[in-house]
């Protein structure tokens, strides 16, 4: 079972793609047990939200991933957040985190335009993670990372964390096994020769660069010079199946649609749309965290020897 429920403050920012909303918060209640610890760098942070909900923050319901989305380029593979439109309004962070991260670090600047709004992040480093990272040996106590696997090697990854990490610092990190791709049916579109099922994939199986499994992540980690001080699976195989499809094909339509109303009909709409959905979630949530098959995902803490 899950120590912290997230799903809400996640269905808040990601309302139009519920099922995203409910990997995210089952993400959060995993990475939440541990402490992030200062100095913090958050390797891959994107815009930010993600991290700044695993910290105890909320929005309210003014803002969104779907303020700086643009969905042209949607079917063409293009990452339709990466654009820069609105930041939040103060008084739209509801919620103070209850830590603050030193560093977030992301290739993409526009994203961080929007994390550094936030006022989560002392710093802000526009870098591609593929490259040595631009900090001292022994920089920070806390490294956390959910998108390594968009990286090209996972030892390469690894090696940097272990050499930007003091003594006895610690790596929280979010990793797909293989199941992963077994369990989400768009990832095997040439196999199954489906151009439906490339479409609805939208690259995603070509920049999820390598999944990992238990035995290999331990024998590599150990290799490097970290001690394993967490495992746990999570994501399970129902929950990637919802996640693969769910409302991903009509994104475009919806993200267009709520550009058109009002604030007023906007608001109203989307407090409506998340009651409906919340039950539902809610028990997807728990199903998830009760689940006892192997999940497609790994969370691990990696402590530097």
């Amino acid at each position: 079972m899950f120590s912290r429920n997230f799903l809400d403050a996640h269905l808040n920012v990601n309302w139009l793609r519920p099922e995203s909303a409910l990997c995210d918060a089952i993400a959060s209640s995993a990475i939440s047990q541990f402490p992030i610890l200062s100095p913090s760098l958050d390797l891959g942070s994107g815009n930010g939200i993600f991290s700044f909900i695993t910290a105890g923050g909320a929005f309210s319901l003014d803002y969104d991933w779907y303020r700086n989305v643009d969905p042209q380029g949607f079917w063409d593979n293009r990452d339709v957040y990466d654009n820069f439109m609105a930041l939040p309004e103060q008084s739209a962070l509801v919620k103070k985190p209850e830590y603050r991260i030193d560093c977030a670090l992301d290739a993409k600047r526009n994203l961080l335009r929007q994390a550094q709004a936030l006022k989560f992040y002392r710093h802000v480093t526009a870098t591609d993670a593929n490259h040595p990272l631009p900090f001292r040996n022994s920089s920070f106590e806390t490294v956390f990372s959910n998108i390594l696997y968009w990286l090209d090697s996972t030892e390469a990854s690894l090696k940097e964390i272990r050499r930007v990490l003091r003594s006895g610092g610690r790596s929280l990190l979010c990793l797909p096994d293989h199941k992963f791709k077994d369990y989400c049916i768009s990832y095997r579109w040439r196999e199954l020769s489906s151009e439906a099922l490339r479409l609805l994939n939208r690259g995603r199986s070509e920049s999820s660069r390598w999944t990992i499994s238990y035995s290999e992540l331990m024998d590599l980690a150990k290799r490097i010079g970290f001690k394993v001080v967490a495992h746990s699976y999570y994501l399970s195989p129902l929950t990637l199946k919802l996640w693969d499809i769910g409302l991903r094909p009509l994104s475009p339509v919806l993200f267009k649609m709520i550009k058109k109303l009002t604030e007023a009909d906007r608001l109203s709409i989307k407090s409506e749309w998340i009651h409906t959905l919340r039950p539902f979630l809610t028990e997807l949530y728990e199903l998830d965290g009760k689940s006892t098959e192997q999940g497609g995902y790994h969370f691990v803490c990696l402590e530097k020897q």
